[in-house]
């Protein structure tokens, strides 16, 4: 049976056997459908095979699946016999969309999915690895459904990332210390846990789902990109400051999409609470001119960069600074001055530069907002900027959506999106523009 949801034909099969054209799929009307691709299309036609063996993080692994799934992937849950204590299968199984494999049948699930008879899977996750499953993919034992797909796969040379959980002691038991060093030489890659409280744990699923987009991503930018984001302090005293308010989060969507399509990047950021992936370059700095100075730094090694000025750079400073802190119960009159304009700077000292603005305001119409940009571009000799009103529900502080207009030297157009795929869509622009 043949179906069409949102252009992507679907061949569905409820058999638990692999089609010849494609790796199992999403049933009609199943609730995995209304996310796929929600938050971007970077895993779009793409089989992930998710393992579960027998940990207690097995808990996260629907999580896991769910968020590959808003990606575009297609998840196939295949569990260990411990994996399937843990959870079971109709959880997985819900979660996907796609019937689990506990077993392996007559129909040779191991051989299928690795591609011998049809087109293979394009990576398998083990999302929670235990120790016992590193030491057998370390020895080529396979005698359980994740262990032979893993095997079969790793002959097959397909990417296989594992995420290893467990106590510490046993992660750093010698034997596992060697297996470890084992499955990489065998090609296997490693999700890095989170390490606290004795034990090695699951990490930021966004960070899981990141490590396996950068394994399947086609890289296409070769330049260095360096991102400002969050806010920066101008201090009064030792204790007190004004800053601007910015949580830094289009920033960090701006970096990963940039690692993703290969590029170097280097996240510059002032005071922000957000987790940035591991695989990201990240420099902290406080104030405006810390920030200035660290981006002009990496400007003079890498003067071609494209360079993104997202953050809320505070716009004054104080003109005297107090050391200590300043006795509380009294009126206090501030004199600020202007900080120094990072964006006027740039294209003139690193004329090769790409260099892309952001200009926020507050409750204004759309035109004025549009010509507003377009005046600070001009000055700045921007390549493209990027406009909001902050007053707008989707694209206030600390929001997941953004309602911006997009203007370069030619054109403007209007876009609401998740930030992730206005991210997408600026290194789109980015990557066929000649600027």
């Amino acid at each position: 049976m043949t179906i069409i949801l949102s252009k992507l034909v679907i061949i569905t099969n409820f058999n638990n056997t692999i089609n010849k054209s494609i790796i199992m799929s999403y049933g009609k009307n199943h609730p995995s459908t209304k996310i796929l691709a929600s938050t971007s299309s970077k895993l779009s036609g793409k089989n992930v095979l998710l393992g579960i063996t027998g940990s207690v993080a097995a808990f996260l692994s629907p999580k896991i699946a769910r968020e590959l799934i808003r990606h575009g992937a297609n998840v196939i849950p295949v569990f260990s016999d411990d994996g399937l204590k843990m959870i079971g299968k109709d959880l997985m199984w819900w979660a996907t969309g796609n019937k689990p494999i506990t077993h392996i049948t007559g129909d040779l699930e191991h051989i299928r999915v690795a591609g011998v008879m049809n087109p293979a899977v394009d990576l398998m996750l083990i999302a929670p690895c235990t120790t016992n499953t590193v030491g057998k993919l370390a020895t080529g034992i396979a005698d359980t459904p994740v262990t032979l797909i893993a095997s079969s796969l790793a002959g097959k040379g397909i990417p296989i990332l594992l995420l290893p959980v467990a106590h510490e002691d046993l992660i750093n038991s010698p034997a596992i210390v060697d297996a470890m060093e084992r499955v990489s030489e065998y090609g296997y890659d490693v999700i890095e846990p989170l390490r606290e409280e004795g034990k090695a744990k699951v990490p930021e699923i966004t960070d899981i789902v990141f490590e396996v987009m950068n394994h399947m991503v086609e890289n296409t930018i070769d330049r260095r990109v360096i991102i400002t984001g969050g806010p920066t302090r101008e201090y009064i005293d030792n204790v007190r400051y004004i800053t601007n308010s910015a949580s830094g989060r289009s920033s960090i969507e701006l970096a990963k999409e940039a690692r993703l399509r290969g590029a170097d990047v280097t996240l510059v950021t002032g005071p922000i609470h957000l987790p940035v992936p591991e695989a990201i370059d990240q420099e902290n700095v406080i104030t405006s001119q810390e920030m200035t100075d660290k981006v002009l730094l990496l400007l003079d090694n890498n003067p071609d960069a494209i360079i993104f000025l997202s953050a809320a750079m505070a716009d004054f400073t104080p003109e005297n600074t107090i050391n200590g802190k300043i006795k509380s119960g009294n009126n206090l009159k501030l004199e600020l001055k202007p900080t120094v304009k990072l964006s006027d700077m740039i294209k003139r000292e690193y004329p090769s530069s790409i260099l892309v603005l952001f200009k926020a305001e507050w409750d204004i119409s759309g035109d004025e907002l549009v010509k507003r940009a377009k005046d600070k571009m001009k000055k700045c000799n921007a390549d493209m900027i990027v406009a909001n009103d902050l007053s707008k529900p989707d694209a206030g502080f600390a929001t997941h959506t953004n309602h911006v207009y997009i203007i370069t030297k030619e054109n403007t157009e209007e876009l609401k999106s998740l930030k992730t795929k206005l991210s997408e869509r600026l290194f789109d622009i980015i990557e066929n523009t000649d600027f």
